[in-house]
């Protein structure tokens, strides 16, 4: 067993390794709120960029808040791959954003 201060110090070793790993991805420990983030907001979430941000907020000014993944799906350059990719980042009133199914359930089949 290793003595205290050499448990600590590997302790902070790996605490350090496991941020700078994580580090790369922006905004990875909070998820971004359809309807209260602004643009630069937005921006944090990586596939999001200027263009898709402005679309986010002319759909939010023009419809109202988002309630579901299926009302992103309705934005300009938001389709079901990309929702994929930014969906994990975003929240709706502080619940994560899920991609709505396109596939039957299981009892349904034919």
């Amino acid at each position: 067993m290793l003595p205290k201060t050499q448990t600590f110090r590997l302790f902070l070793a790996l605490l350090c390794i496991f941020f700078l790993w994580t580090g790369g991805e922006k905004n990875a420990w909070a998820l971004v709120d359809l309807n209260s983030a602004n643009e630069t907001q937005l921006r944090t979430v990586k596939g999001i960029g200027h263009t898709r941000a402005q679309a986010i907020l002319t759909w939010r000014a023009h419809n109202g808040a988002f309630h579901s993944a299926a009302d992103l799906r309705k934005v300009k350059g938001f389709g079901e791959k990309t929702i994929a990719k930014v969906g994990p980042h975003l929240s709706i009133q502080g619940q994560p954003l899920t991609a709505p199914s396109r596939h039957r359930p299981m009892d349904a089949r034919p």
